[in-house]
């Protein structure tokens, strides 16, 4: 019982870890100008997201012009 509090402990310190770790990339990521704005807002949405990541939302996102939408 003790080992799945534990587990429990580490998942949640690994998920607020891992959204650190995506916020301060996010930052970076606004305070250069090589990246459009609406492309960061649509990654941010992508991180947050609880599915599981695909490469293809990726290229969804950054294979789009400046502007263009994710659908």
């Amino acid at each position: 019982m003790i080992s799945c509090y534990r587990s429990s402990l580490r998942s949640k310190s690994m998920a607020t870890l891992q959204r650190q770790i995506a916020e301060k990339f996010l930052a970076k990521l606004a305070e250069s100008k090589k990246m459009d704005a609406e492309k960061i807002d649509q990654l941010r949405n992508l991180l947050a997201d609880s599915k599981k990541l695909k490469a293809d939302d990726f290229v969804k996102i950054f294979s789009l012009p400046a502007g263009g939408d994710l659908k």
